[in-house]
């Protein structure tokens, strides 16, 4: 039940990562599921833990990407990552 509650909220939703970036659009650093969960925590109050959250790919550029995070034997939730570049502010 407490599966298809966090599912509920989680799910399909699209989470925003504002990163540093070397020139030819790499970060200075993947994007890893700790931050991620956080991230979540932060957002809708949701303790996800890094464990759970599956990463088709290394987040390491610019760009969208999903991950699916294993909620329960028989739930999974698919979120989005959106990585855009931090503008300095000078």
């Amino acid at each position: 039940k407490e599966a298809k509650n966090i599912y509920d909220i989680v799910n399909k939703k699209n989470y925003k990562f504002l990163k540093r970036v070397k020139d030819n659009s790499e970060l200075y650093g993947s994007i890893k599921p700790k931050e991620i969960s956080k991230t979540i925590e932060n957002k809708d109050k949701v303790e996800i833990k890094p464990s759970q959250i599956d990463l088709s790919k290394e987040i390491n550029k610019i760009a969208n990407y999903e991950a699916k995070i294993n909620l329960h034997s028989e739930v999974q939730a698919l979120i989005h990552i959106e990585v855009v570049k931090l503008e300095d502010e000078n």
